[in-house]
C-alpha cells in the first residue's frame, strides 16, 4: 500500500454567470500519494528572467559585468528576451544591417540582414511617421498623425490586414479610429481628410457607457451609429459630414471604416502602399444653425492633442526615424552572456509593427549563429495596445506561416500579454462575445 495522506479543503463556490454573485460552502476531500510523483519544479529550469529594451545607454551600464553577476547571484535559470519596441509602437532594427523596399530613399518596409558577420551589440526602435495612436507604453513621447495639425502628414492602418495578405472578404477586416473628446460634448458632424488608399464604407459611432478603452466585465456598454452615421461610397478627399439633426452629447467616436480604394499617393510598384485606410485629420463637432463647423478636436504634435487611438498602424517608415532612445540589448550580446546560463533562450518577433519577412529573417539568423532556442514568443502585449483579437491574430498566423516554412520543428508561443489578472475584454462581436483571448483563440483555430 502507498502511504496516503488526507487531505481537506473548504472553499467557496461561486456563480460568475450574473452580476449578483451567489456564494456557497463546499467540502471537498483529498487523498494524496506521497510516493507519487505526479509533477515536479526544477527550479533553476522553472524560473527565470527577462531581459529588455531600455532608454539611450542605460543596456550598457545595467548589463556591466558587475550587474550580470548579481542578477546571476539571484539564482534564476533560464532566460527571455523582452521586446520594449513593440510597446513603443516602432519597428525593431534587430540588426542594423539590412535592406529597404525603397532602397534608393532608404524607405519604406525594412528587412535586417540575416547575414553572419559581426556580432550584433546593440540595436534600436524606429518611430513610425503614420502613426496612429496618441499614447503607448514606452517612452510615451510620440503623438498621432490624425490630430497633429499637419495634413501633409497622415495615419494609416497596416496593410498586413488587408483581404490581400489574409484572403477573408473585405468586410472581414474593419479597420477603426477612437476619438476621446476628454469629457461629454455636443456632437452632430465631422469632418475626415482622406489620405490615399482611403475608405468606401464608413461608419461613425458614438460609445453608450463610460471609457470603451477601459472595460469592466460588469458593464454591457457598446458602440451605437449615429443617426445619419453610415455613410456609402465615400468619394475621399476633405468630406464634412452631418451625423444627426440635433447634437448628441458624446465623449468617444468611434470611426469604423471597409472597402479601401486601392490607390496610392505616389505611383508605387509595392502592393502594401495601395493597401489599408489612410487619414491625415479628423475633426468632430457642431455644425451651427450658420453652417459654421465648431472643431472639439485639439489639433497638436505632442501629447496636448486630442487623444486617438486606432486599431493598427502601418510598419512603414525611414532612415531617419531611428529612435535611440528606444535601444535593445544586442540578440548576439546576450545570447553570448552569462545571462543565458547556457539554457535555451525565448527569443521574441515583433508583430503588430513588424513585417514576416523581418521576424523570419531574425530567426534565420539565430538558427545560423546555432544558438539554443527555447522558443519564439510572437508579439509583446497586444492586450495592453486596444489590438483586436482578430487583427491580431491574423498578424499572428501571417508570422508564424512563415517561420514554420524555415523551420517546422521551431517551437512558436505567445504573445505576453500586459493583463493576466481577471478577465482580458474588448468590444463584443456579433455573437456578444466580449472576451479578448477566447476570440483569440477561435480566430487562430479558424
Amino acid at each position: 500500500m502507498c502511504p496516503t495522506t488526507p487531505v481537506c479543503f473548504i472553499g467557496f463556490l461561486a456563480a460568475t454567470t450574473s452580476p449578483a454573485v451567489e456564494e456557497s460552502s463546499l467540502i471537498v476531500s483529498a487523498t494524496v500519494a506521497t510516493d507519487q510523483c505526479v509533477n515536479k519544479c526544477i527550479p533553476k529550469q522553472s524560473l527565470g528572467g527577462g531581459v529588455d529594451g531600455h532608454e539611450r545607454g542605460e543596456c550598457a551600464q545595467m548589463l556591466s559585468d558587475k550587474n550580470i553577476a548579481e542578477m546571476l547571484s539571484a539564482g534564476l535559470g533560464p532566460l527571455t528576451y523582452r521586446l520594449r519596441t513593440e510597446l513603443a509602437g516602432e519597428v525593431w532594427h534587430w540588426n542594423p544591417r539590412g535592406s529597404w523596399s525603397d532602397e534608393a530613399r532608404q524607405r519604406g518596409y525594412w528587412t535586417s540582414s540575416s547575414s553572419i558577420s559581426t556580432p550584433i551589440n546593440l540595436s534600436y526602435g524606429y518611430r513610425l511617421p503614420r502613426r496612429g495612436n496618441t499614447i503607448d507604453q514606452a517612452n510615451n513621447d510620440g503623438y498621432s498623425r490624425i490630430s497633429d495639425g499637419d495634413e501633409n502628414s497622415f495615419w494609416k492602418s497596416n496593410p498586413y490586414l488587408d483581404p490581400y495578405f489574409t484572403g477573408e472578404s473585405e468586410d472581414a477586416r474593419p479597420q477603426w479610429i477612437v476619438i476621446d473628446l476628454g469629457k461629454v460634448k455636443p456632437v452632430n458632424s465631422i469632418r475626415i481628410q482622406w489620405g490615399v488608399p482611403y475608405a468606401r464604407q464608413v461608419r461613425v459611432e458614438y460609445w453608450t457607457g463610460n471609457d470603451p478603452m477601459h472595460l469592466h466585465i460588469d458593464r454591457n456598454d457598446d458602440w451605437r451609429v449615429f443617426p445619419q452615421g453610415v455613410i456609402d461610397n465615400s468619394p475621399g478627399g476633405d468630406v464634412t459630414t452631418r451625423l444627426s439633426s440635433s447634437s448628441i452629447p458624446v465623449q468617444f467616436v468611434r470611426v469604423l471604416m471597409n472597402s479601401g480604394s486601392t490607390a496610392t499617393a505616389q505611383p508605387s510598384a509595392d502592393v502594401r502602399d495601395r493597401l489599408g485606410f489612410a487619414v491625415r485629420e479628423i475633426s468632430l463637432g457642431q455644425t451651427n444653425d450658420a453652417g459654421e463647423f465648431e472643431d472639439s478636436v485639439r489639433h497638436h504634435p505632442d501629447r496636448s492633442q486630442t487623444m486617438i487611438y486606432v486599431s493598427s498602424t502601418d510598419p512603414w517608415h525611414r532612415a531617419e526615424d531611428i529612435d535611440y532612445q528606444t535601444e535593445q540589448p544586442g540578440i548576439d550580446f546576450v545570447l553570448r552572456s552569462k545571462l543565458a546560463n547556457h539554457l535555451p533562450v525565448l527569443v521574441p518577433v515583433g508583430v503588430l509593427y513588424n513585417t514576416p519577412d523581418n521576424a523570419v529573417s531574425e530567426i534565420q539568423y539565430l538558427l545560423a549563429r546555432k544558438y539554443s532556442l527555447e522558443g519564439v514568443e510572437l508579439g509583446e502585449e497586444p492586450d495592453g495596445q486596444w489590438t483586436s483579437p482578430e487583427d491580431f491574430a491574423a498578424l499572428y498566423v501571417a508570422t508564424a506561416r512563415q517561420l514554420r516554412s524555415l523551420n517546422s520543428q521551431l517551437k512558436l508561443g505567445g504573445p505576453s500579454l500586459q493583463n493576466f489578472d481577471g478577465h482580458l475584454l474588448t468590444w463584443p462581436d456579433k455573437s456578444a462575445n466580449r472576451f479578448w483571448m477566447n476570440r483569440f483563440l477561435r480566430a487562430l483555430r479558424a
